[in-house]
């Protein structure tokens, strides 16, 4: 059996790549599609509007608010989870949280204002807008809004809004095979974009290099090996099956390390009911 490694490339911001090898293609994939579908995250479920005399209709204001990042690293320890919350009346506190907005101009207002995700008020303030400058509608000299709207847990598989992640993308280890001695100058200057390999190409090195780094991209290179007349033999690009490299990058409602760590979380709960079935069902 291949030896099996998991290394993290890069963690920064909202994004983390993740090297997989020795692991069966179908296994990663399956976690990337869980990132998308099974890792749960807050967003506004519904609202009730009281007033709304702007110009945007409430179907509308209503939409926006559930397309709210909504922090929610603590919020999965705290709230039920939406199965357990099916059904589930809008003031059970271990399942809702309530959001607040009350705001009017004056009818001799110079100007309007812009009501903002900032202007929301939330019940629990460990639940707050990762973006808080984000629009929600626009209030004109003598107009008025008024609504309270309900957020809880959700998935991704039940409506986009619930998803945590707006990228997770899985591919193989890109390989290149290099021959110095075959490189051309015009070749040197198509691949400027890689600068490690130029110098092992200047060098006249014949080898392997693989690009571990998820910065890096490889059309250009392709680009280089298939032109006529540029590379011809120089280099050959290749994708190494075996070894996998599953990038994420976080709406920001979680921490890109916790999605990876609910999406396999969420995968064994399904194995664990399967097997739960499984038993059941033996004679």
């Amino acid at each position: 059996m291949a030896e099996r490694k998991i290394e993290i490339l890069r963690l920064s911001g909202n994004t983390i790549s993740v090297y997989f090898e020795g692991y069966r293609r179908s296994l990663v994939n399956a976690i990337r599609r869980a990132v998308l579908s099974d890792v749960p995250s807050m967003a506004v479920d519904f609202a009730y509007f009281y007033d709304n005399r702007t110009a945007v209709p409430s179907e509308i204001v209503a939409h926006r608010l559930g397309l709210l990042v909504l922090k929610s690293d603590e919020a999965l320890a705290k709230y039920r989870s939406p199965e357990e919350c099916k059904g589930a009346d809008e003031k059970d506190s271990s399942c809702y949280v309530e959001i607040f907005l009350e705001k009017s101009v004056p009818e001799d207002a110079e100007q309007g204002v812009y009501v903002r995700a900032s202007d929301l008020f939330i019940s629990d303030p460990l639940v707050k807008p990762v973006y808080p400058e984000t629009p929600i509608v626009y209030l004109a000299p003598g107009q008025n809004i008024h609504l309270v709207a309900y957020a809880r847990l959700g998935r991704g598989r039940e409506h986009a809004k619930w998803m945590p992640a707006s990228v997770s993308v899985l591919r193989y280890l890109p390989v290149v095979e290099y021959d110095g001695e075959k490189a051309s100058e015009s070749c040197l200057e198509c691949l400027a974009a890689y600068p490690q390999l130029v110098e092992k190409l200047r060098n006249g090195e014949k080898g392997t290099m693989e690009l571990r780094d998820p910065e890096i991209k490889t059309s250009a290179l392709k680009y280089c090996e298939e032109a006529k007349g540029v590379c011809e033999g120089a280099v050959k690009l290749k994708y190494d099956e075996s070894r996998l490299i599953l990038t994420v990058e976080s709406t920001g409602a979680l921490r890109p390390e916790r999605i990876i760590v609910e999406a396999i979380n969420a995968i064994e709960s399904r194995v664990r009911r399967v097997l739960e079935e499984v038993k059941r069902s033996e004679w």
